[in-house]
């Protein structure tokens, strides 16, 4: 299920692919979100919830619980103890300086307890992904998607009024219903999900997302030298192209729609 690109939407992404474009894209804000995970009998389950009707960002789509990096992570991450070289290592994996790094761990525990009532130790968290938003969008996140094993001796279950509804579903299940229409994916959403098809084993998908390269990615619209128009991903802080003709991505906040 996709929304449809609006006329005025896709004006912008050809401004920009252009160099037409007389307006500068919003500055993304730093984000972090996690998907819990379970072993079943018939694999990896992940916890998602649905977004209410009425948010500006992502209304009605299908996410993990997370959230925007605050000032008071930033302070709480200063006594987050990793080890020097540990982070050294996810800061270069995450994009992020030192500070920022140990921010985002705490912001991502955090904002998994106020949606959805799971309390994690940040050392926990392994990196699985790295998505910015769009430089077409009005609201714009970067954000990093962390997995974590989900706790026996504790429940998951929607808190606050971000979330209408929430599940525990198997990947395969999650985008089956996406190409069904019926459950709307982002596009990061749907890559994080797709890492997990060939696991069904938390530690193997732990093992397979440490061995792999993991940078900023973006949907941008690329123009080649015939005129002819191609969806692609780019590195964001280098605009490298890192993926030609994928499928049209979703419009991500309300402004657009």
């Amino acid at each position: 299920m996709t929304r449809e690109f609006p006329e005025h939407t896709l004006q912008r992404a050809r401004e920009l692919a252009t160099g037409q474009a007389t307006w500068r894209p919003v500055t993304p804000r730093s984000a972090a979100t996690v998907l819990l995970l379970r072993e079943t009998d018939q694999g990896l389950q992940t916890y998602m919830m649905c977004r209410a009707s009425t948010m500006a960002f992502a209304a009605n789509a299908y996410v993990f619980p997370g959230g925007r990096l605050d000032p008071q992570d930033l302070e709480r991450g200063e006594a987050l103890d990793l080890g020097e070289a540990n982070l050294a290592t996810l800061s270069l994996r995450m994009s992020a300086d030192l500070q920022e790094t140990r921010g985002l761990l705490i912001c991502a525990v955090r904002e998994l307890e106020e949606e959805a009532g799971v309390v994690l130790d940040p050392h926990s968290l392994v990196l699985l992904d790295h998505w910015v938003t769009p430089e077409w969008e009005m609201l714009r996140y970067d954000v990093r998607f962390f997995i974590a094993h989900m706790p026996q001796d504790q429940t998951a279950e929607p808190h606050g009024t971000e979330a209408v509804e929430a599940r525990w579903i198997a990947p395969a299940d999650a985008i089956t219903e996406a190409n069904q229409g019926n459950m709307l994916l982002m596009a990061p959403t749907r890559a994080a999900l797709v890492h997990l098809l060939k696991h069904s084993q938390i530690a193997t998908l732990v093992a397979e997302t440490d061995a792999r390269d993991i940078v900023p990615r973006m949907d941008r619209l690329h123009i080649d030298e015939n005129g002819r128009e191609h969806w692609a991903i780019v590195h964001d802080r280098t605009g490298e192209l890192l993926e030609l003709d994928r499928p049209v991505p979703p419009v991500e906040t309300r402004q657009n729609s």
